[in-house]
């Protein structure tokens, strides 16, 4: 049994969000990311950086991405 919370997938990006930016400092203007069921449960995906900054920013962020799989579901359609 699966014993992770649903999140839909805007909750997940605010959440993601909100503690990048608790983390990071402000979200990097003109940065967008997309929460999505895949495969394997759901994923993200973030816009290129378009600076050095930008770059740590994304890296760091597609980190908690990582740490929120482990401890949410996408609340979804099931197939």
């Amino acid at each position: 049994m699966n014993a992770r919370p649903f999140r839909s997938a805007d909750e997940l990006r605010d959440m993601i969000v909100e503690r990048a930016r608790t983390l990071h400092g402000p979200w990097p203007s003109g940065m967008t990311m997309f929460v999505f069921d895949d495969a394997y449960g759901w994923n993200a995906s973030i816009s290129r950086p378009t600076s050095e900054g930008d770059n740590f920013y994304r890296s760091r962020t597609l980190a908690l991405v990582t740490m929120f799989k482990v401890k949410y579901d996408l609340d979804g359609p099931r197939l």
